[in-house]
Formats: structure tokens, C-alpha cells, sequence
């Protein structure tokens, strides 16, 4: 999709690994269950409610130039986003959230999204070089920021 996006999502794309039990759970118990493999992130999960609503977001994030990172770009594509600007570099991962879930109760979860935080502005130079805006020509449409992103990047 290389048309003009209607609105900017400024955030975390990954993959969410979520392991679900039926029952609830204490610590150290080992149950039956299911764990799935998502896209997600906050960034992300605003685009596609936003593609719901007939609007073409566009993704500003990091994802890691690996063989999850492309199966996660087709997948995003696949859903009508709008994936020509993110970062992408060959020595980041992609990132990923793992939760466990018993009955429902989140009750752990880690989100490593070093490659986000490792990207830093990195992740902004769409806005700045031009190819969304630029000083002489800002971005004048919306954006959806992911206020996870570092205190860094949001200053």
C-alpha cells in the first residue's frame, strides 16, 4: 500500500505470545492450556481498529529486518496497513510480548521491545526526511502515539 496514509501510529508493532489456561492459576503451577502467536502492540492494535473504520493508518515502529519480522510485515500488510515507513534494521530482532493467562487474569507478562527503544527517533525520520513531512512541510494529519514509548523518544 503506498498511497497517502490518513493517519499516523507512532508505537510498538511485535508479535504477542500468549499462554492461556481455562482454569486460574497460582505461581509455579504447570497446566494444560493454549498459547497463540499474535501480531500486536499498542501501535498496532490502534491501526487495525482504525483499517475497521476504513481509514488507512500508516506505521511508524521497529521491526527486526529477520524472518519474524517479515512474516509480521506481510501480516500487517495482509490486514491493509500501511507499512512503507518503518524502521527496519538487520542487526534488531523483532520484537515480542508474552503474557500467561489463567481464567482469563493476566498473570504475568514481559514485553521485550528492545529493538523499539534501540531504534529510538529512528523511528520518527519519516516525519522529518520528508517522505511524511519534513520542517518545511510538516505532517498535518493525526497521529496515535503509544504513550509506552521511552521518556527519551516522547520528549
Amino acid at each position: 500500500m503506498s498511497a497517502r496514509p490518513d493517519i499516523i501510529c507512532i508505537g510498538s508493532v511485535l508479535w504477542d505470545v500468549i499462554g492461556r489456561a481455562p482454569r486460574p492459576m497460582q505461581r509455579g503451577h504447570d497446566v494444560p492450556g493454549e498459547i497463540t502467536r499474535s501480531p500486536g502492540g499498542v501501535a498496532l492494535n490502534i491501526a487495525v481498529m482504525l483499517r475497521r473504520r476504513r481509514l488507512a493508518p500508516a506505521l511508524l515502529s521497529a521491526v527486526g529486518l529477520d524472518a519474524e519480522g517479515e512474516e509480521l510485515v506481510a501480516a500487517c500488510r495482509a490486514m491493509g496497513l500501511v507499512c512503507d515507513f518503518l524502521h527496519r534494521d538487520p542487526a534488531l530482532p523483532t520484537d515480542r510480548y508474552m503474557a500467561v493467562e489463567g481464567a482469563g487474569e493476566v498473570m504475568a507478562a514481559i514485553a521485550d521491545a528492545r529493538s523499539l527503544e534501540a531504534a529510538g527517533a529512528g523511528i520518527l525520520a519519516p516525519l522529518g526526511e520528508g517522505r511524511l513531512g519534513s520542517a518545511a512541510a510538516p505532517w498535518r494529519g493525526p497521529i496515535a502515539l503509544d504513550g509506552n514509548l521511552t521518556s527519551a523518544l516522547l520528549s
